[in-house]
Parts: C-alpha cells; sequence; structure tokens
C-alpha cells in the first residue's frame, strides 16, 4: 500500500473517529515491485477499514464520507468519466493488480495498455512519449481542474520468436493464442491489450482493431522492419483511437474527408500536423469544421469552422495534406488544395477522397477529443454495482469485429 494510501485512509480515520471500526486494522506499508513494466503491489482490501457500516451511496466500495476526503463523487461510480471505478484508481484492486501503483488518478481520466511485441520489434519511448503527449495535451476536462488524459502505456514483454506468427491469419484467431499466453486476465476490465507484430491475413496492412470501440489492437509494421518512429506512433494512435471509438471519418467510415483534421484520417496517420508551430504533432479532431462539396473548393477561404471552433484555432493547423501531398497554408486562410504553388481567387473543383468524381458532399467534421468512448467495446470498467462496463449504446460496436476494413495499406518497398 502507497504511503499515499495510508495517509488519505488515516486522515479519514482520524475524522470519522472509526480507528479500529469493524475491528480492522490498517494495513502495513507494503512496496510496489516492478517486474518487465508490471507493477505489482497489494492494493487496500475490501471493506475500506474506514468505510466500515457507512453509506456508500454509488455502491463504488468507497463510502460518502471518504468520498469527500478524495474529492470524488459520491453519487457516481466513475467521477472521472473514463469507465475506471473510483475505488481501483483511488485504493487500487488487489490480487496483484494496483492501478494505483501506475499513477491513476480518480478525477483525471486514464487510460491503460499492456503492449507486448516480437522480437526486434520493441517500442522505444521515445516513440510511445508521441502518443501520450498527444493525450496529455487533449483538450479534454477533468473534475480535478486539469485538462488531458493520462495515457499509461505498460511495455511488458517480448513474444517468444516460436509465438511470433509472421502472419497473423485469421487475425483474431491467432492472435487470441498469444493474448491468452501473455496478457494476465485480471488486467482484462482495466488495460486495453495490444500486439507489435508483423502482418496479419497475408496483406500490408498497418494495422487493425478489434472493432469500434474494442479492447484489442495490433500495430503490423513488422514487414516493412518496424517503420519509423512517426510511423509506429502515429499507427499505435490510429489503432488505439478505433479502441476508443472513432472511426475514419470521425463519427462515419468516409475516410479522406478533407475537413476531417485527425490521425483516424489516412492523410494524416503517419505524418500529424502542424499545430501551433510545431510539426509532425499526432492529434485526433480538436476542431469542428463546417460542410465541404467537392464542386466548390475555394483556397483564399479554406474552412470555416462551426462553434466552438473559432477561425483562430483552424489557424493553429497547418501541415495539411489532400491526395498524399502536404500541401502550404493553414486550415483558416490561403489554404493551396491542389499544391499548384499559388492561391487562387476562384472556387474549383476537386476529388479528395479519390472516388473518380468531383461531386461529393463531406458533413460537418466532429470534434474527436469530445466524443470518445471509454469502454472497450463493453470489456473495459470495473465490475461493481453501480457501474455498468458498457456505455449503454443500442448495439455494443459501432463497428463489429467482423465488419473492420484493414487500416493503411504500406507498400513494402517504399515503406509508405
Amino acid at each position: 500500500m502507497s504511503k499515499l494510501h495510508k495517509t488519505l485512509l488515516s486522515a479519514s480515520v482520524a475524522l470519522l473517529g472509526l480507528n479500529g471500526c469493524g475491528g480492522t486494522a490498517l494495513p502495513e506499508t507494503e512496496l510496489a515491485s516492478t517486474q518487465q513494466g508490471v507493477e505489482v503491489a497489494t492494493a487496500i482490501p475490501l471493506p475500506i477499514p474506514a468505510c466500515s457500516l457507512l453509506p456508500d451511496t454509488d455502491g463504488d466500495a468507497v463510502c460518502d464520507a471518504v468520498e469527500t476526503l478524495l474529492g470524488t463523487n459520491p453519487n457516481n461510480p466513475d467521477t472521472d468519466g473514463d469507465r475506471l471505478n473510483d475505488y481501483a484508481e483511488s485504493f487500487g484492486f488487489g490480487g496483484g493488480l494496483d492501478l494505483t501503483a501506475l499513477g491513476t488518478n480518480a478525477r483525471r481520466k486514464d487510460i491503460f495498455i499492456e503492449a507486448d511485441y516480437y522480437p526486434g520489434l520493441q517500442p522505444t519511448q521515445a516513440m510511445l512519449n508521441r502518443v501520450i503527449t498527444a493525450f496529455a495535451n487533449a483538450p479534454v476536462s477533468n473534475p480535478d481542474g486539469s485538462t488531458g488524459i493520462t495515457l499509461h502505456v505498460v511495455v511488458d514483454q517480448q513474444i517468444a520468436a516460436a509465438d511470433a506468427d509472421s502472419d497473423l491469419n485469421p487475425v483474431w484467431t491467432d492472435f487470441d493464442v498469444i493474448k491468452g499466453k501473455y496478457f494476465a486476465a485480471l488486467r482484462a476490465p482495466y488495460f486495453h491489450y495490444m500486439l507489435f507484430a508483423n502482418r496479419y491475413a497475408g496483406g500490408n496492412s498497418s494495422g487493425i482493431s478489434r472493432g469500434i470501440p474494442a479492447h484489442d489492437f495490433i500495430v503490423t509494421l513488422g514487414f516493412i522492419g518496424g517503420g519509423t518512429e512517426l510511423q509506429l506512433a502515429g499507427t499505435l494512435m490510429h489503432e488505439l483511437g478505433h479502441n476508443i471509438g472513432l472511426r475514419h471519418g470521425g463519427n462515419d467510415d468516409s475516410n479522406y474527408k478533407p475537413n476531417y483534421l485527425s490521425i483516424m484520417n489516412y492523410e494524416y496517420q503517419f505524418y500529424g500536423f502542424g499545430i501551433g508551430g510545431l510539426n509532425n504533432v499526432l492529434d485526433y479532431s480538436r476542431v469542428r469544421v463546417a460542410s465541404v462539396s467537392e464542386a466548390s473548393v475555394n483556397e483564399a477561404s479554406a474552412f470555416a469552422p462551426v462553434a466552438p471552433t473559432t477561425e483562430a484555432d483552424l489557424a493553429k493547423i497547418s501541415g495539411l495534406r489532400f491526395n498524399n501531398v502536404q500541401v502550404t497554408g493553414n486550415a483558416s486562410v490561403n489554404l493551396d488544395f491542389n499544391n499548384n504553388g499559388s492561391i487562387q481567387a476562384a472556387s474549383y473543383a476537386l476529388d479528395f477522397n479519390r472516388s473518380g468524381a468531383a461531386n461529393n458532399v463531406f458533413p460537418a467534421s466532429q470534434h474527436d477529443w469530445l466524443a470518445l468512448a471509454y469502454d472497450g467495446g463493453g470489456q473495459i470498467g470495473f465490475a461493481a454495482p453501480g457501474l455498468s462496463q458498457d456505455l449503454g449504446r443500442e448495439e455494443l460496436f459501432l463497428v463489429a469485429p467482423e465488419k473492420m476494413e484493414p487500416c493503411l495499406t504500406v507498400d513494402e518497398r517504399t515503406g509508405r
């Protein structure tokens, strides 16, 4: 048990005058140990000593009085809305798993991933930090007053050479053999499981998610030697995006939507954006952009914002790409859509989604960060009274696993 936990419990006991209530003494401090990136610790047992016989309105195993001390919501078992129960985030879970040892916070959104990898494909911390930073910078508000999401990527272990199937085919059948051997079942209600692998289904796809939203995903760039740091980070974040509810068009499956400024759009998966003067920034859409017609593109006016997005928000975004080419300008004004080196005053037609005809109309795009689904297709969520694991969608999946199409195909010769 961490010193923070013991301090919190001691304070609650002193305040409530309940030391020894129910004959349960405070447990002795125990130290967490780290092995292969796995945090192992003993969580505070249930019932929490200070909570014996006291009201627990939301049934999350943390009584109302202690929730008041913690600043969590006694009427909501998941104060921060990340599908992780307040008890698990504040006091650990037990059975060898303690989320608090990994830095979880019941008042700030957390996402956990266990990442395993094939020989030669161990991810670097620099690559992971690109994605971790993107989530930390997310325009998402938290009950503790902070913004952002804490992404915990636990790089666990290398898959033995004998188990490293060079072609996962059928993908999820072969994946489950590895998952069953290398992923601890006690992590399943809290962690997404991902694998850095070679390829799947005999193709050259960069990766795939097991539905939308989902619990599992793979990054399959091993067939090109693993890919660059940016390619790997972009693909990890892209497939994780599917796991947390995002589609190739945000809220639909229409890819290459010019007004959808997100790495879920294939144009940006390997490249990111220019944001605030920084290049190759990975990001989901943080703006809403008005509808665009291929039949009438205007470079001078570029895109139009949809409230609460402003022109100033759009002006911060550059490095935009259309038809696999990065163009000059920003999302607000003077955007060289056709990359001919000049800003044309007259409107013209342009086929953005490679359909062969410039007659498509793309609806207003969504703000991705405000549309995330944290339940992992009904598999993420502490199983306790008052907190169902799914988010109550009419259909558990927005896109069922068997309906998922291979993500971005990569040329084996060029790695692009």
